[in-house]
């Protein structure tokens, strides 16, 4: 990734933005990230897990509905807003947190709200047991893992369309197509290209970004608030232009500044049946980009094509 040193204001926009609740389903519920919720990524092994990670400086709120534990490895501590749980995420630095809800523990209700209060004397515990019988009863322990988490794909959350991100045009955001953007100071100073669509694509280095030199060099980079390149979605598809081959690739980035290209061997018609946007998502790459990168084991679907997030 390229880096740069210019100092600037640090934004906490991560790539998984929220602007409005988006329900996350696992095996046996439904959960609500709220709006508003804002993280470097978020995914889910689509069964039993929700992996969060986020930097000082953004927040995520995560609940259930149903009340069920929400429990996390970092110890983030759940309340309940009626029968709602509810997770807040703020670190005071970076985190990455995996949350493990279990629809057999049942941590809130309508009955635990408040504090249990009634007065009493002589210490007889008659009213003591009110947390008890809630907690266990409804859900069956069926819903517990069975499918191990041997479900390869890896779902990416939040990463939405440029649209759901609140993308205009460029023109809205005083950028033209083919403008090459960096947020320096921010969480993520790589430097982008970006298209009419509102995608952008990663110079994975100096070296690849050093192979187009009509962009005229990092001189000509335009600084941007972390606010506008986030209204603008990571593209990981490529296609070499330069000898008009119709075949689109997938990038895969292994390392801080390496990547390996894969085919994404599907028709056209069944990309744009697994992402609608796909066509919009490719963007030309030259030759020497091309050759630069090792090539590895063929996609069969646009599903397994890597989101980049920083």
């Amino acid at each position: 990734m390229a880096i740069f040193g210019s100092a600037g204001s640090a934004y906490a926009v991560g790539d998984a933005y929220f602007p409005q609740d988006t329900t996350v389903s696992l095996t046996g519920a439904d959960y609500i990230i709220a709006a508003s919720s804002d993280a470097d990524s978020v995914t889910t092994n689509g069964t039993t897990t929700i992996t969060v990670t986020i930097s000082s400086g953004q927040s995520l709120t995560l609940t259930s509905a149903a009340g069920y534990s929400l429990s996390n490895d970092m110890g983030f501590g759940v309340t309940c807003t009626g029968a709602k749980s509810v997770l807040a995420i703020v670190p005071a630095s970076t985190k990455t947190v995996t949350i493990s809800p279990n629809t057999s523990s049942v941590v809130c209700s309508s009955s635990t709200g408040g504090s249990g209060g009634s007065s009493g004397g002589g210490g007889a515990p008659a009213s003591t047991p009110t947390p008890t019988p809630t907690v266990t009863p409804t859900p069956t322990p069926v819903i517990t893992v069975t499918p191990a988490p041997t479900s390869t794909p890896i779902t990416t959350i939040g990463v939405m369309t440029p649209g759901q991100r609140g993308f205009v045009s460029l023109a809205n955001l005083n950028l033209k197509e083919g403008d090459v953007v960096s947020s320096p100071g921010s969480s993520d100073p790589d430097v982008y290209i970006v298209n009419a669509w509102g995608y952008k694509r990663l110079f994975l280095n100096p070296a690849i970004f050093n192979f187009y030199g009509h962009l005229g060099g990092f001189s000509k980079v335009k600084n941007v608030t972390a606010i506008t390149r986030g209204k603008m979605v990571a593209s990981g598809l490529y296609r070499n232009c330069e000898t008009n081959d119709q075949k689109v690739y997938g990038v895969q980035v292994t390392g801080e500044d390496t990547g390996i290209l894969h085919w994404v061997n599907t028709s056209g018609a069944q990309a744009v049946a697994d992402d609608a946007d796909f066509f919009k998502k490719v963007f030309c790459i030259n030759t020497k980009e091309f050759n630069w990168y090792s090539k590895g084991s063929n996609y069969t679907s646009v599903s397994q094509v890597p989101n980049y997030s920083r």
